[in-house]
């Protein structure tokens, strides 16, 4: 009884200490390993699911309308009208996938833009970047003072192209405030190499506004098994190099005019159900054209990504719970004699990885094994030492 005691209060100590490490970054490496073979091993089974498109809804400001704009391409004005008329959707997340820069004179109604932005929750601007050349310092000035770092980066690094320099960045007046990412293509980068980490794409710093996901939790991992992941719940793939994937999906779209009547015409009923409340918004310029455009590739990767099939991270209660049932098992091997005690634990490890391995690929349901694993494995370990002595047959103890 005394035994049990003990290693009871031990794993209790053991469980919180090892929680508290891993909520400080510093006992996830062997999660984070194990989930990834899960995801390698479900990646086919990563698809977007169609009933969740309209998470994302393209704003097409159409070639084939140009002059029913105040100019071509689009000034701020209209920009303006088209924000203003999604003002009603409540969006929580706005991407303008084209860089908004104009040359001299500036355009008067860029300080009116930047007000009716205020109001979103998550503004994303894209700046052209390309892979040519070296860095220069007007490049580096933006990226240290806009463009953040994304520094957990895994597997063959080298893949990923560097950012060398940037070009049409946006005006100075939209950027306090506004989340920046990198406009390439084609091919189109989720993020770009930049010293010793990362810079976000346009789509990326999207994705991480619409899933509330700070960088600090993501993860880019080029080279075999490539993919950038949101957190513990969202596994984006991307070819070796951190392009996007082929994709043949239909993103939801509406025509930017029929916004910028939105005061004076009512849109018509299947334009205010597309839209409907809280989405993500891409606003960009498109074409009728079977090629596709740099604003539409993008609007089709943000939505097709909010429509993958997302993890279900077990929370610290239900987390707590399988650190209990570990628990449970450790002390029951206090049952058996030393000499088969840590046999036991090894094969309750291989149960637990087993049935974790089954719960991910039937449901895609993820407890982190790493601490009820310690818990099981320390319990093998005192139970060899401090477990039932093996009982000494009674015609050997006469010898």
């Amino acid at each position: 009884m005394l035994r049990a005691l003990i290693l009871a209060v031990l794993l209790s100590a053991l469980a919180w200490w090892l929680n508290g490490e891993r909520e400080r970054g510093r006992f996830r490496q062997g999660d984070e390993a194990f989930l990834d073979l899960m995801i390698a091993n479900s990646r086919d089974r990563l698809k977007p699911d169609a009933a969740k498109l309209g998470d994302a809804v393209f704003v097409r400001l159409r070639e084939e309308d140009k002059k029913e704009y105040s100019a071509w391409p689009p000034e701020p004005i209209d920009y303006l009208m088209v924000t203003k008329g999604l003002a009603a959707y409540d969006p929580a997340v706005l991407v303008i996938a084209d860089p908004l820069q104009w040359p001299e004179p500036k355009p008067g109604s860029l300080p009116e833009l930047a007000r009716a932005l205020l109001p979103v929750p998550g503004v994303v601007l894209g700046v052209n970047a390309s892979s040519e050349g070296t860095v220069d310092p007007a490049t580096a000035a933006f990226v240290a003072d806009h463009l953040p770092a994304l520094a957990r980066l895994q597997g063959d690094t080298t893949a990923l192209p560097g950012l060398h320099k940037l070009s049409q960045l946006p005006e100075p007046v939209l950027l306090p405030q506004r989340d920046v990412g990198v406009v390439t293509g084609p091919p189109w980068f989720m993020a770009l190499r930049y010293e010793d980490h990362a810079v976000p794409s346009l789509m990326l710093a999207a994705l991480s506004r619409a899933t509330r996901t700070p960088y600090v939790q993501q993860r880019l991992q080029a080279g075999p098994g490539a993919g950038v992941h949101l957190g513990d719940s969202l596994f984006v793939p991307l070819a070796s190099n951190g392009s996007l994937l082929p994709s043949s999906i239909t993103v939801p779209a509406v025509n930017g005019l029929d916004l910028m009547t939105a005061g004076t015409v009512d849109p018509e009923p299947e334009v205010v159900k597309l839209l409907g409340k809280g989405r993500t918004f891409v606003i960009g310029i498109d074409h009728d054209g079977s090629e596709a455009t740099p604003a539409r590739v993008q609007a089709q990767a943000i939505a097709g990504a909010l429509a993958l099939p997302r993890v279900r991270v077990l929370g610290f209660v239900e987390q707590a719970a399988a650190w209990g049932v570990a628990g449970l098992l450790g002390l029951s091997l206090l049952r058996l004699p030393r000499t088969k005690a840590l046999g036991r634990a090894l094969l309750l490890l291989f149960a637990a990885f087993a049935g974790s391995y089954l719960a991910f690929q039937e449901g895609l349901i993820w407890c982190p094994p790493a601490i009820p694993a310690a818990l099981i494995l320390f319990a093998g370990l005192y139970a060899r030492v401090f477990g039932k002595k093996p009982v000494v047959p009674v015609a050997a103890a006469d010898k």
